[in-house]
């Protein structure tokens, strides 16, 4: 078996580990030990709407790639980079506009533990980012490789928590607020 067997085991074993994890943080961040989120009616429309942008950022980013390979002999990132950039960007759309409306936080989520997992995964995603840099991995031949998602994580990570904190001293933090 040849080296890239191995390393589309090492895929998918992290993203398997990766969906682990996700369950067992999902599962300490509930207040009331419900897995499940809950979520008023005005959070599941915004949610809805959150859902329906991601979606169409999705598709757009999607045609655009599909025109970009057709144009061009080589693109500057790899396939599943490309990929990878689009559900990001996707997941960033629909999270950002669930953060603007009040949406995205559950009504039994400890908010404080979701932002320190925030921060964790994103300090996780800047090391193995270096580690791939410092290794020569993360670029080969003027193609940024499936490495390069884990420094599009961070930087997800770190918007994510930028708009947490900006929505936070705009004064509109959901826990803040009285009803509507």
């Amino acid at each position: 078996m040849g080296r890239d067997f191995y390393r589309m085991l090492g895929i998918l074993t992290g993203i398997l580990g990766g969906l682990l994890i996700a369950v067992i943080l999902i599962m300490i961040t509930k207040t009331n030990g419900n897995p499940r989120s809950e979520y008023d009616e005005r959070q599941m429309a915004a949610r809805g709407q959150g859902y329906k942008y991601g979606f169409f950022t999705f598709m757009i980013g999607d045609a655009v790639y599909a025109v970009l390979t057709s144009g061009f002999e080589q693109l500057p990132l790899c396939a599943a980079s490309a990929m990878g950039l689009i559900i990001i960007l996707s997941l960033l759309v629909h999270i950002s506009y669930c953060i603007w409306h009040d949406a995205y936080f559950s009504l039994n989520e400890n908010q404080q533990r979701l932002k320190v997992i925030f921060a964790l995964v994103g300090l996780v995603n800047l090391a193995l980012s270096i580690v791939s840099i410092c290794a020569g991995e993360m670029v080969v031949d003027g193609v940024l490789q499936i490495n390069s998602l884990n420094l599009f994580c961070t930087a997800m990570a770190l918007t994510v928590m930028a708009e947490l904190a900006l929505k936070y001293r705009k004064g509109g933090a959901w826990e803040d607020e009285g009803e509507a």
